[in-house]
């Protein structure tokens, strides 16, 4: 994976709009992402807490890798979007990297996002509630480039702009003006609880009063890996770096500046924390409304931080003729390099807020075995990486006699384009489950236009359900 990392970290960057709605988990990528009201035991973490204290939770359940992937992009075409994830060792030819440079020259780019679950387990009490926790990485990059920092970025020295001796008269903020570049990458441990907090009105013949009303929160502590963002607007750049030892990069010769392995679990470069509150209604045991904010935080970054600023061009040496693969490990150089295309020097601590978002949702069960959704997400600042609109998803999802599921759903918003996801999972009546989805099945028949290459995965699942629950559980889950 961090292969992958790098090619949206090194690739000078544009744009920083991208979404951020965890669809890291099957269940949520098969749905679109319609989750806030449908979600429960463990997979609601980070989503709404407050469904943890629903009735339909499992007694305890666990999982293990659940992983997801989701690579878009106006820029270029689904078939070179698989390549660049696939075979990223694959050189570039002179006639690719001017194929790249001019479809890089658009500030929509190619966006990642990255959730990895490393493990989740969640416990039910029928008076006190329920418990969760999880430990996941989460990832999200964003490329962009103006018309000069596309050609320079794939043809280096052989770029038209290198072809006119002035370049190095001019500042670095004034060829790239209009490129912005964004990377995130950071490890969280989530505790989350929820909770009925009251419910009135004549019971029903299963004992559930007509309205109940849940609440709840997720406590997140955080470990920085990786960051970089560089901003480069109206002739004034702004930018910083910080990253674990981990990721291997070249930094060539920065002066004052050597990488150092850190004290910190995971060799952290930064930590932070963040929580979420969510809160949910049900009606007549049937009719979920829910609302949640997620991520409120941020990251203080402190060590092997790097400061951007603003010179003139640098003279690049003939070796320099740009990045020759999607595999830019040992091309970073051509970046951070006293001979790269940016200066950077030794830096202080700063810090970054987490992109805060506002969640919505509404669900229903239609029967026995089919849930439906839809969901609403509403950034709630400017952050990184956060939504520059909101966010539309409607889905559902089909219990298949309790040895399988049908995910469906319909997601998207104008800046990412909009997706027909679908999820699968497979299992025992509920006790072990696998499960695949993905987030817009046309891109793997055929979208040409602005593809989303999503995938997500889930190794194993263990259920327990609780004995006093004779109900179907098939509420996502």
């Amino acid at each position: 994976m961090k292969r992958i990392f790098l090619l949206n970290l090194f690739a000078f960057l544009a744009t920083c709009s991208f979404a951020q709605i965890d669809m890291g988990i099957p269940s949520a990528t098969g749905k679109g992402g319609a989750s806030t009201a449908m979600l429960t035991n463990w997979e609601c973490i980070g989503v709404n807490p407050s469904n943890l204290g629903w009735e339909n939770n499992y007694k305890f359940s666990i999982g293990v890798l659940n992983f997801g992937i989701t690579a878009q992009s106006k820029a270029i075409d689904v078939k070179t979007l698989r390549k660049a994830l696939t075979n990223p060792n694959d050189s570039f030819s002179t006639a690719d990297k001017q194929k790249y440079a001019d479809l890089f020259t658009t500030p929509d780019g190619l966006n990642l996002q990255m959730n990895v679950n490393w493990l989740a387990a969640s416990i039910a009490f029928p008076k006190f509630g329920g418990l969760a926790i999880n430990l996941r990485d989460r990832a999200y990059g964003h490329v962009g480039l103006n018309k000069n920092g596309a050609d320079i970025l794939f043809n280096g020295v052989n770029a038209q702009a290198y072809q006119d001796s002035s370049i190095l008269t001019q500042n670095i903020s004034s060829v790239f003006d209009g490129t912005n570049a964004s990377f995130l990458h950071y490890r969280e441990l989530n505790v989350a609880y929820g909770r009925r907090l009251l419910a009135f009105g004549t019971e029903n013949a299963d004992g559930i009063k007509p309205v109940q009303l849940f609440v709840g929160i997720g406590a997140k502590y955080i470990w920085g890996l990786g960051n970089m963002d560089v901003k480069i607007e109206d002739g004034q750049l702004v930018g910083h770096t910080s990253f674990t030892t981990n990721y291997d990069i070249n930094y060539g010769a920065i002066q004052n500046f050597t990488p150092q392995s850190t004290s910190m679990v995971f060799d952290a470069t930064g930590k932070g924390m963040a929580i979420d509150l969510g809160a949910s209604l049900i009606l007549n045991d049937k009719f979920r409304f829910a609302a949640a904010i997620t991520d409120a935080g941020s990251i203080n970054w402190t060590n092997n931080v790097l400061i951007s600023s603003d010179t003139t061009m640098p003279a690049l040496d003939t070796s320099a003729v740009g990045i020759n693969s999607w595999d830019l490990g040992g091309q970073s150089g051509f970046v951070f390099g006293n001979n790269g295309i940016m200066n950077y020097n030794a830096g202080s601590d700063y810090n970054t807020k987490l992109p805060t978002r506002l969640r919505l949702g509404f669900g229903m069960p239609l029967g026995e075995r089919i849930q439906i959704g839809a969901d609403v997400v509403v950034p709630m600042n400017n952050e990184s990486f956060n939504l520059s609109q909101p966010f539309y998803a409607v889905g559902g999802e089909v219990n298949l006699f309790g040895t399988a599921k049908l995910n469906v759903g319909f997601s998207g918003n104008p800046d990412l384009g909009w997706n027909l996801p679908v999820g699968f999972t497979i299992g025992t009546f509920g006790i072990f489950e696998i499960y695949v989805a993905t987030g817009d099945v046309l891109t793997f028949i055929d979208k040409s236009k602005n593809p989303n290459l999503s995938v997500a995965v889930g190794v194993l699942r263990f259920n327990l359900k609780n004995p006093l629950d004779n109900k179907e559980t098939s509420g996502a889950q």
